[in-house]
């Protein structure tokens, strides 16, 4: 009985260690409640578009010479805010950015 315990113990443990952290995944974040989604897409290279709820609320380019920027948008009366920046390369996920809307701060891998 005390073996089998200690198996749901740690089974609960190591599950509830999971469900702390942000649901991201790559260029998509869905908040545990599910009511916020923000996307992230970088085209070309250099034109970053975030989108929050199917919204675009920020199309904008990163710095050709640097690789990285600071963009801001609103969406429905909140401010969303977009600080991004590339490695060296400029290789397929080299820009990263993290989104700040509605109390939510994300990284998003473009």
């Amino acid at each position: 009985m005390s073996t089998n315990f200690m198996i749901m113990v740690a089974a609960a443990v190591t599950m509830s260690g999971c469900t702390a952290f942000a649901p991201v995944t790559g260029n998509h974040y869905t908040s545990r409640d599910g009511k916020l989604d923000i996307q992230g897409q970088l085209i070309d290279s250099s034109d970053v578009r975030i989108f929050v709820n199917g919204d675009k609320v920020i199309d904008d380019q990163v710095s050709l010479l640097r690789g990285d920027g600071r963009f801001d948008g609103t969406w429905q009366g909140k401010r969303v805010s977009a600080d991004c920046s590339t490695t060296a390369g400029r290789r397929v996920g080299a820009t990263t950015c993290t989104v700040a809307v509605a109390g939510e701060h994300v990284t998003l891998t473009l």
